[in-house]
């Protein structure tokens, strides 16, 4: 065997291919390819964030330019949404409430592991009253110069719409969470009652500003209700 060594010598083994545990200290610029991206929230379409309030913003500028001057009583009792004009000269501030408290009560259902990654439906109802003070405020500075400085409706209506909007958005994270974490069919449930509320919301509130700035206030007090 040691003169067939000689004369006929063993070629060098190439060296071995690098194993998966070798590979895995790879630290290569494709070294971030191959790792899968973590997904640390559940992103709402921009869609969702910005079709509404345009749909806000074209409802009462078409309101202006179908303005007919101011209606009778008798006219506005005949209008499609005279009964919710009626709830939302009322209790208009405390609409939003609603979906509001639909979602709370979805994230206690949810489970206590799940309700610091919602929107707290506290955190929430702060804003809201931080923005109820504003708009007191605003309310009192457009009565310093007069009566119809602006559309006082329009306005409150405009902050019922952005409440309503935001629980939108905040119900579609939640429902979409819910659905990828299997939650129980009772929070899932009235998380997608918080996203049916919100927008039947919106949609009574942009229907019922259109007929205002249509019949009841001139364009110039839609205009600075709509830019205020």
């Amino acid at each position: 065997m040691s003169s067939l060594r000689r004369r006929f010598p063993i070629p060098p083994q190439p060296p071995e291919t690098q194993t998966m545990s070798s590979s895995s200290d790879f630290s290569g610029p494709g070294r971030e390819l191959r790792q899968p991206r973590q997904t640390r929230h559940f992103p709402i379409s921009r869609v969702a964030v910005a079709a509404p309030q345009l749909v806000w913003i074209m409802t009462i500028v078409l309101g202006m330019g179908m303005h007919r001057g101011n209606a009778s009583s008798d006219t506005s009792s005949y209008l499609p949404l005279a009964w919710y004009d009626g709830i939302f000269i009322h209790v208009g501030p405390l609409l939003p409430l609603i979906p509001l408290g639909t979602r709370a009560m979805a994230s206690f259902l949810s489970g206590a592991s799940n309700m610091g990654k919602d929107v707290s439906a506290s955190r929430a109802g702060l804003v809201y009253a931080f923005a109820a003070i504003i708009r007191l405020s605003v309310y009192f500075a457009a009565g310093l110069f007069g009566d119809h400085a602006m559309s006082d409706h329009i306005f409150l209506g405009a902050c019922v719409f952005s409440s309503a909007h935001a629980e939108a958005v905040a119900g579609l994270a939640m429902l979409a969470r819910m659905c990828v974490i299997k939650s129980t069919v009772f929070a899932t449930v009235s998380a997608a009652l918080v996203v049916l509320q919100s927008f039947c919301l919106m949609g009574l509130q942009c229907g019922d500003s259109w007929f205002t700035a249509i019949y009841f206030h001139t364009p110039a007090e839609t205009m600075i209700a709509l830019v205020l």
